[in-house]
């Protein structure tokens, strides 16, 4: 078939067997056309490794620093769509490598997150131009159960503080008040002394080293405060000229998985991660009654979704949290001062009121008994005070 496609004319393939069929094919691909929906020859000449490379200079041009995972991925990727066309990736396809991924040992979130990573190739070649991927099909997702839920108590926290080496009590310290991410306090992009003003109570995180590329201020108050303090006055005593915060014999500190998990074994929280310590720091400000929006710009947290995941609710919040409702409905019951004399007239007159304490108890329907309240006058000698709550008959 024949169709022009901005004044250029193009020739292609009716796809068809029958005469009919084949006929009405030109009249719809210039409809096509006309609506912007058709499909350019780039589409069904691409292959999956053509959008690989667009993939890795996006990431590239964006500086995400989480290309050495989507490397893993694309390694499984390969394997079940390697020299095939974009045109080809179909649902059934996806659902088929879905299917086979757990066989392999996968977990559901790892197949989620290689998912993830072939919908943004799909999707980068839908904004090439001329486009190299056409319509994008629907991706399943499985069920997702591996969100963590730990936090520290602070007898727990001051107990495997303790317990750890020198050089991880300050890293400890900072993530617990701060909730600062454990990328953002060691490591060589770690948190300096020249960012850290003792004098204000201040830490100022830049944007390359934060996580949404967003600078932070964090104000630091109390104990906080004065174990930075010790630690400067031990940094200038012993490696004046080191500028990490953290930092071991001098260097900066990478990683301390080891002592980590040898002291959280030794005070009995065997299997906690330092990445708790983060939603401890978020659950506290919440705690504290600090506005949700502001504990998010300390947490460095951009989504509420991600936030309320931190935002971790404990046995003791539950009872508090009876407390409090056993406290409203007592301050609900009205109170009415009264004389002994109006109290008689006004059982005299009213037999069927009864206290709120006595409602529901033995003897009757709940149902049958009417309650209702009287403002009465002020006046006389020892006062009596019942309590009554409004009930609709």
């Amino acid at each position: 078939m024949k169709f022009y496609d901005q004044g250029k004319p193009v020739f292609r393939s009716t796809e068809q067997y029958e005469k009919r069929k084949a006929q009405k094919a030109p009249q719809k691909a210039e409809g096509k056309v006309a609506e912007g929906q058709w499909e350019s020859p780039v589409v069904h000449r691409t292959k999956f490794e053509a959008l690989i490379e667009d993939l890795r200079r996006d990431y590239e041009l964006k500086g995400r620093k989480t290309w050495p995972r989507r490397l893993q991925h694309l390694i499984h990727l390969r394997k079940a769509f390697q020299n095939m066309r974009v045109k080809a990736i179909t649902t059934d396809r996806l659902q088929e490598y879905v299917s086979r991924r757990p066989c392999e040992g996968a977990s559901n979130a790892t197949i989620n997150r290689a998912l993830d990573c072939l919908y943004r190739t799909l999707v980068l070649g839908t904004r090439h131009m001329p486009p190299k991927v056409g319509k994008i099909p629907h991706f399943p997702r499985l069920h997702e159960d591996n969100v963590r839920e730990g936090y520290f108590e602070h007898d727990e926290f001051l107990a495997l503080r303790g317990a750890v080496p020198d050089h991880i009590k300050v890293a400890m310290t900072i993530a617990y008040y701060t909730a600062m991410r454990k990328g953002e306090i060691i490591g060589a992009n770690g948190l300096r002394w020249d960012q850290i003003n003792l004098e204000e109570g201040s830490i100022r995180l830049v944007s390359r080293q934060t996580k949404t590329k967003e600078p932070r201020v964090i104000y630091m108050a109390s104990d906080f405060l004065l174990v930075m303090m010790k630690a400067k006055e031990l940094r200038d005593w012993n490696y004046p000229h080191c500028p990490y915060v953290c930092h071991m014999n001098g260097k900066p500190i990478t990683n301390f998985e080891h002592g980590w998990d040898a002291a959280c074994k030794r005070v009995g929280l065997e299997g906690r991660a330092f990445h708790d310590l983060r939603r401890t720091g978020v659950r506290n400000l919440i705690r504290a009654g600090v506005p949700e929006t502001v504990a998010m710009q300390i947490s460095g947290h951009k989504t509420r979704s991600v936030f309320d995941r931190y935002n971790i609710t404990s046995e003791r919040d539950l009872k508090q949290a009876a407390t409090k409702l056993s406290d409203y409905i007592q301050e609900q019951k009205v109170t009415f001062p009264v004389t002994a004399s109006q109290l008689s007239e006004l059982l005299a007159k009213e037999p069927v009121m009864q206290p709120v304490e006595k409602i529901g108890g033995e003897g009757g329907d709940l149902k049958s008994r009417v309650v209702r309240t009287h403002a009465l006058p002020l006046g006389g000698h020892a006062p009596w005070r019942l309590r009554y709550a409004p009930v609709t008959p």
